[in-house]
C-alpha cells in the first residue's frame, strides 16, 4: 500500500513537472516577436524588429507579433495566424491583448491579426489603412520594409489609441515623413527660390537683343547632317494591383469569438 502511494505521489509530481515545463517554453516563445520561418528577413532586420516590437508590449502592453511561413497547411491566414498566435501564449490580459502579422509566402498572403482590447485599437478604418501602406511594399518584394512599417504603425496606432482615441473616420491617421522627404522639400523650395532670383536678375539684362532663329549665326552650306539615329530617353511602365478578395480575409472591422473564448479581428489579402 505504502509503495502505490509512494509510485503515484512521484507520477503527480512528474506530472506537474511536465506541466510547469510546458508552460515556461511556451511563455519563452512568448518572447520571440519575429519569427522568420520563411527566412525572408537578414538577422540584422530580424533583430531590430524584435528589440522595436518588445519595447511597445513592455511599454504599453499591447502584444506585437510577425510571422512568415511558407504556407498555412490547409487553413486560410485568419485561422493560422490565430491559432499560432494563442497557442503560443501570445498577449497580455484576459483576451490576449495584442497583434500579429503573418505573410504566407507559398500562398502569397498576409493577415493581420488582432486580439482582445487590441480589436478596439485597430479599428476598420486603421486596419484598412496599415493594409494600404504595408501591402504596397509586400508587392514590391520589400519585405524588411514591410515589416518594419508594420513595426511602426503598431506604435503608432497603439500609443494614439492608449493616450488619446484610436485612430478612426473621424480621428483620420496622417503618415509623418520620413527624414529623407523632408531634405528633398527643403532642397526643391531653395531651389524654387534661387530661381526665382536669377529669373528676375536675368531679367534686367537688356543690352542684348533678343533673335527668333539662329539663321544669321550659320553659314550657308556648312551644316550638313551625316547620320542620324533614335535614342529613347525614357520609358514608362504600367503597373495593374491585384485585387483584394471581396470576401472573407478581405473588409476587416467586425469582431468574432475565439477558441479560447476572446474577440477577435482581423483584416488581409494577397500580394
Amino acid at each position: 500500500m505504502q509503495k502505490k502511494r509512494t509510485s503515484l505521489l512521484l507520477c503527480l509530481i512528474c506530472a506537474m513537472c511536465m506541466i510547469l515545463s510546458f508552460t515556461v517554453s511556451v511563455r519563452a516563445d512568448a518572447q520571440r516577436k519575429v519569427i522568420d520561418e520563411a527566412q525572408i528577413l537578414s538577422e540584422e532586420q530580424e533583430k531590430e524588429l524584435q528589440e522595436q516590437l518588445s519595447a511597445v508590449a513592455q511599454t504599453y502592453q499591447y502584444d506585437a507579433v510577425i510571422l512568415t511561413v511558407d504556407s498555412c497547411e490547409g487553413k486560410s491566414t485568419q485561422q493560422f495566424a490565430e491559432d499560432y498566435y494563442l497557442s503560443q501564449g501570445y498577449g497580455f490580459g484576459e483576451e490576449n491583448d495584442g497583434i500579429m502579422m503573418l505573410v504566407s509566402m507559398g500562398d502569397r498572403q498576409y493577415y493581420f491579426a488582432t486580439f482582445g482590447n487590441a480589436t478596439d485599437i485597430f479599428t476598420a478604418y486603421g486596419l484598412e489603412r496599415m493594409d494600404e501602406l504595408v501591402s504596397e511594399k509586400l508587392s514590391d518584394g520589400a519585405y524588411g520594409k514591410a515589416f518594419s512599417l508594420f513595426a511602426d504603425l503598431t506604435e503608432e496606432f497603439v500609443k494614439e489609441g492608449v493616450t488619446q482615441e484610436p485612430y478612426d473616420v473621424d480621428h483620420t491617421y496622417r503618415q509623418k515623413m520620413s527624414l529623407g522627404t523632408r531634405l528633398a522639400i527643403a532642397a526643391v523650395a531653395g531651389l524654387i527660390v534661387a530661381g526665382s532670383v536669377l529669373y528676375v536678375l536675368f531679367g534686367q539684362l537688356r543690352s542684348v537683343g533678343v533673335r527668333d532663329a539662329a539663321q544669321e549665326y550659320v553659314r550657308e552650306g556648312s551644316f550638313r547632317v551625316t547620320r542620324k539615329r533614335d535614342v529613347y530617353l525614357y520609358r514608362t511602365v504600367s503597373r495593374v494591383r491585384r485585387e483584394k478578395p471581396s470576401g472573407g480575409e478581405g473588409g476587416g472591422g467586425a469582431t468574432h469569438q475565439t477558441s479560447s473564448g476572446g474577440r477577435a479581428g482581423g483584416r488581409g489579402g494577397s500580394f
